[in-house]
């Protein structure tokens, strides 16, 4: 009993520490800015970082060249062929993950302290000097164009992948991130070096960075791998979204079950509301088992397996967003069930357990985020990204402390509106 109440009281201490993160926010001498945490507690360094703009930025003739770009870069560099390259990552202990989201190019770089220079050198190479040969284009996309067809197969993916090209109507992310098997087939090595030029650039770069290494060296680490990077004049912002579909859309394929994704206008991650938002996200279909679409349409009704809702914030707009699957049958049934929710949530609000319920669960949370140095350089990364500014460690429980019942109903009243909603069903119904 002793032994649980310590590990308990231990456990309250590394949240409450957690909450008030201390980092520095750093420059290399050739400009780069970074935030930096040093924890020397396992000898591993860990970045991730960012380039703003992603498959946004795929002219429309050539979807899916940024991230055909994205995935060539650890496919050969002007010291090391693929296979050279791959195995160095594996000699060194590096891990290296690089993709394309819709708005940015995400990355993460964990190397051993002991090994740095080499990691630092391998991304150093990947991000400034690719080659982009023509066989390793050739093998890319043929892992891609397999990978959509897995996709095309899969109900889930399928739905998501049409709820995008249909939902976001007038602006580049009704792009497919992947492209199309078209479109694949038609991008050219001058296409991949012409996306690779105007998008890993230090103008759209963010950086965060944690683990067992000096501030002298990680200084000195940074500006070796991104101090270099081209740095183009205009600023780079996604627009808000000129409008959203909304209503149903059916897509017949032949199958038992059918999957169905919906959503409706959100909020930007800076907006002041945002946190309110989250708020009564989580008690709707954000909660998991504690939510209420969980709680009515699977509890009670046994009508779907999962169902959830989730915000997806972007820089200057954002959406509420959702998904389940059931039976063909049961297809309008659960539609039905969400718009009530939604009515009913708008109308009255939330109740005053589910408000307090969302609010522990908020605060204590956030300590997941710092269970490794990896976790906690994205967090660093996420949070400039957002430009939630320098105080967001400190200030983070003082803004969910600030808000009260009625003004969290007031914002879902203000955001949710049933008569927006767009729900995009793939299957037999």
């Amino acid at each position: 009993m002793k032994i649980s109440l310590k590990i308990f009281l231990c456990l309250c201490l590394f949240a409450t520490n957690s909450i008030a993160l201390q980092f520095k926010e750093l420059y290399t001498d050739n400009g780069v800015k970074f935030w930096f945490v040093q924890d020397d507690s396992i000898p591993i360094v860990s970045i991730s970082f960012s380039f703003k703009g992603g498959s946004f930025l795929d002219p429309s003739n050539k979807l899916g060249v940024t991230n055909l770009m994205t995935s060539l870069l650890d496919e050969g560099t002007e010291k090391y062929s693929s296979i050279d390259f791959k195995n160095k990552i594996k000699s060194n202990g590096v891990r290296l993950s690089l993709s394309t989201a819709k708005s940015k190019i995400q990355g993460s770089f964990q190397v051993v302290s002991s090994n740095s220079d080499k990691g630092f050198e391998l991304l150093q190479q990947a991000l400034n000097l690719p080659l982009f040969e023509q066989n390793e284009i050739l093998k890319v996309k043929n892992q891609i164009v397999s990978s959509i067809k897995i996709d095309n197969s899969d109900l889930s993916r399928l739905a998501s992948k049409e709820f995008n090209s249909s939902f976001y109507e007038n602006h580049n992310f009704n792009n497919p991130v992947k492209g199309t098997l078209e479109s694949i087939n038609d991008i050219t090595q001058a296409d991949i070096k012409k996306i690779f030029s105007e998008s890993i650039t230090k103008n759209v770069l963010t950086i965060g960075v944690s683990g067992n290494i000096s501030e002298k060296e990680i200084k000195e680490k940074i500006g070796y791998v991104f101090g270099k990077l081209p740095e183009i004049k205009s600023n780079l912002s996604i627009p808000k979204f000129p409008s959203l579909k909304k209503g149903n859309k059916k897509i017949f394929k032949q199958a038992p079950q059918t999957a169905v994704v919906f959503g409706q206008q959100g909020l930007k991650r800076s907006d002041e509301d945002f946190f309110a938002a989250r708020i009564v996200n989580y008690v709707i279909g954000g909660g998991s088992f504690q939510s209420r679409l969980y709680k009515n349409v699977r509890e009670k009704r046994g009508l779907v397996y999962s169902i959830y809702s989730y915000l997806m914030p972007y820089e200057n707009d954002g959406i509420l967003a959702g998904g389940f699957q059931t039976k063909n049958e049961s297809v309008g049934e659960v539609i039905k069930l969400i718009k009530k929710e939604w009515r009913k949530v708008k109308k009255e609000g939330i109740s005053k357990k589910e408000f307090e319920d969302a609010k522990t669960y908020f605060k204590g949370s956030f300590s997941q985020n710092f269970t490794s140095t990896l976790s906690i350089a994205s967090l660093l990364e996420v949070v400039q990204y957002y430009q939630l500014g320098k105080d967001y460690f400190s200030e983070r429980n003082d803004i969910i402390d600030s808000l009260d019942l009625k003004y969290v109903n007031k914002v879902a009243n203000k955001i949710l509106d049933e008569k927006k909603l767009f729900f995009l069903s793939v299957g037999d119904s």
